[in-house]
């Protein structure tokens, strides 16, 4: 049954900074290609990170995986290449502590940073959501989506109705697996870092704390933006 189209494609090559709007992603059996495979690390508790709830600041970057695997962050127009001690040296001064830049072969054994392999999102969910908490603006980043969708005049929130179903994308299928039980990382706004408290309230109140499907990956292949999606 063909239920929408994907209208945007996210990935965030660092935990809890800035996405990377792509046109295609690949999707691996751990989920999208370039995902989450740093993050940064607090030098004085081995495997704690810092997160977008105790460090918004680190929101001030964008950043961009390469094709060539260069990680490079930006900042005022001004481009960063991974390893610079000024970015360095400007999270450590604002974190208060010594950090480390870390990565994961997401293959492989070591630590990953995301909940589950692709998070999805519905574009009318979110303009319900931003009615709901009385806002002008809400952009969908807060929630760090790895695909947004049109699902045409399906009403909000219609995408939890898809729990337990598999779905497809061109060539690839993923199984909705649950509902995404939100955080505090929801109250801060990407782009400008602003913090609203009733944002989470709203969705716990309204939603019982959910806001988007996790999903897993059954057939792995490529997505595009405005590729079809289909129920089966």
């Amino acid at each position: 049954m063909h239920a929408g189209t994907v209208k945007e494609l996210i990935r965030y090559p660092v935990k809890s900074m800035q996405g990377e709007f792509l046109s295609a992603i690949r999707v691996h059996d751990y989920g999208v290609e370039g995902d989450r495979i740093f993050a940064w690390e607090k030098n004085n508790k081995p495997g704690s990170h810092l997160t977008i709830s105790d460090s918004p600041f680190l929101l001030e970057y964008d950043v961009k995986l390469e094709e060539e695997g260069t990680l490079v962050f930006i900042k005022e127009g001004e481009r960063f290449e991974e390893g610079n001690l000024k970015v360095h040296k400007d999270l450590e001064d604002k974190a208060g502590m010594s950090i480390s830049l870390v990565h994961t072969d997401p293959e492989g054994p070591g630590p990953s940073y995301w909940d589950s392999p692709l998070l999805l999102t519905y574009k009318e969910s979110l303009k319900e959501l931003k009615k709901l908490c009385n806002r002008e603006e809400m952009d969908m980043l807060r929630f760090r989506p790895n695909l947004v969708m049109d699902l045409g005049e399906a009403k909000p929130f219609a995408e939890e109705s898809w729990i337990g179903k598999d779905i497809k994308i061109n060539d690839v299928i993923l199984h909705v697996e649950k509902g995404c039980e939100r955080c505090a990382y929801v109250n801060v706004d990407a782009k400008t870092q602003e913090v609203d408290t009733n944002v989470l309230k709203t969705v716990v109140k309204e939603n019982k704390q959910i806001f988007g499907v996790y999903a897993s990956v059954k057939k792995t292949g490529t997505i595009n933006v405005d590729d079809r999606i289909e129920v089966l």
